[in-house]
């Protein structure tokens, strides 16, 4: 898909499907900014990337530097085409083994840091006239997982964001919609793919049989950031082999 000189952020780029998004869009022609609170491996890699690609510091629960990312970005580049916000945080415990350090670290990182990204960047979209964005939701927020209650309650928020965002936004050029990635082989998910308990569950219940590649969503991804998506606004797209259409019998 033809992203050429397409400016795209992809916030926590320095690592996982949020790096994926910064190569696919960088293969196809866009110049990429890897906004990451990890700062020295996004410097790496977007020196690894080339074509223009940059870092920038960012930490997505803060609205000070949000603003200082999205202020950095057009004045490096003149203007902002694309966010695609990603970075998140997970933790895996029983309900009630989640503690308040957990539960708002999660908020504030996978809900809070979308709407403070957004909101720092729709200014500068909104100047040039157009803008898309693609918010990184789950299944986990559409179907719940056990022992995930403050990330299925932030994918959620975030699915219910993208929604209010899209009514608001479209109508002043702003593009906004979410993808919901399934079962994922990444490096945060590693330990998931070397269980066979696991693997077998994987492969009952998803239609398609096997789990998703990070390769997978950035395409989604890409779709729903090019005009040729332009008559989709507000949807949830589940990236997922069919996971969330049913389970059991």
């Amino acid at each position: 898909m033809n992203m050429q000189d397409k400016i795209v952020v992809v916030t926590g780029a320095a690592k996982g499907i949020g790096l994926a998004f910064a190569e696919g869009f960088s293969a196809a022609g866009a110049k990429v900014v890897l906004a990451d609170l990890d700062r020295a491996s996004a410097d790496i890699e977007a020196a690894r990337i080339g074509n223009g690609a940059i870092a920038l510091d960012l930490d997505v629960t803060s609205s000070a530097s949000c603003e200082a990312m999205a202020k950095a970005a057009q004045a490096h580049f003149g203007r902002i085409d694309i966010l695609i916000n990603n970075a998140g945080v997970r933790y895996i415990a029983p309900f009630l083994e989640h503690d308040d350090a957990m539960w708002e670290r999660t908020i504030s990182t996978n809900l809070t840091g979308v709407f403070l990204t957004s909101r720092a960047v729709v200014p500068y979209m909104l100047s040039q006239g157009r803008g898309k964005i693609v918010n990184v939701a789950s299944v986990t927020g559409i179907l719940a997982l056990t022992k995930r209650v403050a990330y299925g309650a932030a994918k959620a928020g975030v699915i219910g964001l993208t929604h209010s965002m899209a009514y608001e936004l479209s109508s002043r050029g702003i593009w906004v919609n979410a993808i919901a990635p399934g079962p994922t082989e990444t490096p945060m998910n590693a330990q998931y793919f070397t269980d066979e308990k696991m693997v077998a569950t994987f492969r009952k219940e998803i239609p398609l049989g096997n789990w998703g590649q990070a390769a997978d969503h950035v395409r989604a991804a890409m779709f729903l950031a090019s005009d040729d998506s332009d008559y989709i606004c507000g949807a949830v797209l589940p990236v997922d082999g069919g996971w969330t259409t049913g389970k059991g019998y």
